[in-house]
């Protein structure tokens, strides 16, 4: 028994020092971040970086086994931050951020409501300009549906959106009457609002005057008081019909 005592010990001590040369070449203390790449919307990128407390020299193993764990410190910080990823490829860090868009504002029931990315209402004192204002919709799911497309927009096509009112007619029974804020009205359809919206600013910069810009079946547009497409914009509602 004595003999094998000093080969049992030999073969722990073995094994710790297999385990610890292991943990050294995964943490690998020697290796620091070389870059920081932040994709972010509105917040500021150095806020970010602050808020993941990560920069070009921070050591590599903080950062390896714990990216979850930062990603969910970084939404903590801020509650404009719906989501946030942080992944590690070698020695560069990757941090993506969802932050959240006001989708709308609805009033029912002599209450206005905020509307998010999922089209859920949080009850408001009143809309604070910041996204459009919802009219006569029938049913939260028609607005759920719009919601999400609208936050699928680019910012500055957002931003240009005043009220979006559902309003059918013999015509189109999901038809949608948008009010740009550059002067500007929009005939829309629910079901293609968030692909056929992307239409505007190439038609609107084309527009001689203010006026309609009709997406219901087609993409063209015409001027106040006028119920006449330009030719050019005909052209461009046959292209759109042939798709």
């Amino acid at each position: 028994m004595k003999t094998k005592r000093p080969r049992q010990l030999w073969i722990s001590l073995a094994a710790f020092v297999v385990f610890m040369v292991g943990i050294v070449f995964l943490l690998q203390p020697w290796r620091t971040i070389k870059t920081v790449s932040i994709n972010t919307m509105m917040i500021p990128t150095d806020k970010i970086a602050t808020y993941a407390n990560i920069n070009q020299q921070t050591p590599y193993w903080r950062i390896v086994g714990q990216t979850k764990f930062i990603a969910q410190h970084i939404v903590k910080q801020d509650d404009q931050i719906d989501s946030a990823q942080v992944t590690l490829q070698g020695n560069n860090v990757n941090i993506n951020i969802v932050e959240k868009v006001t989708a709308g504002y609805i009033e029912q029931g002599n209450n206005w409501y905020i509307i998010n990315r999922e089209g859920m209402f949080k009850k408001v004192q009143t809309p604070e300009g910041n996204a459009p204002v919802y009219a006569n919709f029938k049913t939260n799911k028609d607005v759920k549906k719009l919601a999400k497309a609208f936050v699928s927009l680019e910012l500055t096509l957002r931003q240009n959106i005043s009220q979006i009112i559902f309003s059918p007619n013999k015509d189109n029974a999901n038809r949608l009457i948008i009010i740009m804020n550059d002067g500007n009205t929009v005939y829309a359809t629910l079901d293609t609002f968030g692909k056929k919206i992307n239409y505007y600013p190439g038609i609107a910069a084309q527009m001689p005057v203010k006026g309609i810009v009709d997406l219901q079946f087609g993409a063209y547009s015409y001027a106040y008081g006028t119920s006449q497409a330009n030719t050019t914009n005909k052209k461009s509602d046959h292209k759109d019909k042939q798709k």
